[in-house]
């Protein structure tokens, strides 16, 4: 325990115990002991008692509302965008063009959508609503410009359980998609709560 550096290290760590008087009383004496006939060891001494200046925080910001007002219009943007996504989704790859790619892109729209905001219920209507949408007016459109056979009822009945099926299927695979999410982050925060 001669070496300078050494003792220097341990009356460094003992000195936040010294201040608050948690020290035992005979490592007490001994840190003044040794502090007293070092310069070097007697401004340690000095300058732990010294209280650190608090940097001055700045002040939050002084607008409030605009900064919210920005971060929603963000916020709108990426949902903008997402609904156009999902519109364009269910334009080229609904079961309407008798195509069965809609099922990978809904998987993935509902995957990301789903890490994105965490919710199923978005996942839901965001898969859901385009799909029916496009569904019902084509539907509608093909029945205005059909045989018109069948009436009214074949006019409002027949387009709308046609599109809540088409939209149902849609949503199904983005559902599960969005199940694929939850796992990832399931996966993740075990992942975090392990290390």
């Amino acid at each position: 325990m001669n070496d300078k550096n050494t003792v220097r290290h341990i009356i460094e760590d003992l000195l936040p115990l010294y201040e608050e008087g948690l020290l035992s009383e005979e490592t007490a004496k001994w840190l003044e002991a040794q502090t007293a006939g070092d310069p070097d060891y007697a401004r340690l001494v000095r300058l732990s008692g010294q209280s650190l200046l608090k940097p001055e925080l700045p002040e939050p910001a002084e607008d409030y509302a605009k900064m919210m007002a920005k971060i929603n219009r963000k916020l709108s943007f990426y949902q903008l965008l997402f609904m156009a996504i999902s519109f364009v989704l269910a334009i080229r790859t609904s079961l309407l063009n008798e195509s069965f790619g809609f099922v990978l892109w809904y998987a993935v729209l509902g995957f990301v959508t789903y890490l994105f905001y965490k919710q199923i219920k978005i996942v839901l209507f965001l898969s859901f609503a385009p799909v029916f949408l496009w569904s019902l007016g084509d539907s509608i459109y093909s029945a205005v410009n059909g045989s018109g056979d069948g009436g009214v009822g074949m006019l409002v009945f027949v387009p709308i359980v046609g599109a809540v099926l088409t939209a149902f299927i849609h949503s199904l695979f983005a559902f599960i998609g969005s199940l694929m999410g939850l796992l990832v982050l399931k996966i993740r925060k075990t992942g975090d709560d392990s290390e």
